[in-house]
């Protein structure tokens, strides 16, 4: 799954703490991490992820959208009515009349249909901002936690990308990939999915 771009901007962030404070006496010893792997392996991006996803749904489920449909179809026919020379002046002006009254109230509609649906993106986007920090803080905490209890001094990330499409790290000689140990522990908490299960007797 490709990264998000409002993802591949925090991964540099995060590796401040993805390296050992200190270097042991004696060869350093090296490390390796799908920063990208990890944190989209992580339960708690995948409900987040979820919820961006749910929240932006129910946006598109709003009312007024349909409303602003049937508006569009009253309206066409009140054009067509205008229009239509089998009608008496007087009714065409009051076609008419209905048209400017019903487009005002689909202009105003549609006006406050589009601000609140922007107030709504801006909040969703905002709110998964300060998730990402939240779980990528989660994600370099454990790495350095795993880092500190096997003697790694330097742990590099791999997942970024130059602009000809290769990881940034090309190569390093004798690195332990942390990825899978670090998902393993992300997840090690994971609530178990509730399994349905019938009480007959």
């Amino acid at each position: 799954m490709p990264l998000h771009p409002w993802l591949r901007s925090f991964i540099p962030a995060a590796l401040g703490l993805l390296l050992a404070p200190h270097t042991l006496a004696g060869k350093p010893e090296f490390a390796t991490l799908d920063m990208a792997r990890a944190f989209q392996s992580y339960h708690l991006t995948i409900v987040a992820r979820a919820k961006v996803q749910e929240a932006r749904k129910t946006l598109q489920q709003d009312p007024r959208s349909e409303t602003i449909k049937l508006l569009d179809v009253e309206l066409r026919d009140l054009k067509t009515q205008v229009q239509n020379r089998s009608f008496t002046e007087e009714q065409r002006r009051e076609y008419y009349r209905r048209y400017v009254t019903k487009n005002h109230e689909r202009t105003s509609l549609r006006r406050e249909h589009e601000q609140y649906l922007e107030e709504q993106r801006i909040l969703i986007n905002r709110d998964m901002v300060r998730t990402t920090r939240e779980l990528l803080g989660d994600v370099r905490a454990i790495v350095q936690k795993i880092a500190e209890e096997e003697g790694f001094d330097h742990v590099f990330e791999v997942s970024g990308e130059t602009s000809s499409q290769l990881s940034t790290l090309i190569y390093i000689r004798n690195a332990t990939d942390l990825t899978d140990r670090v998902i393993e522990e992300l997840n090690k908490d994971q609530p178990k999915e509730k399994v349905a299960t019938n009480s007959g007797g």
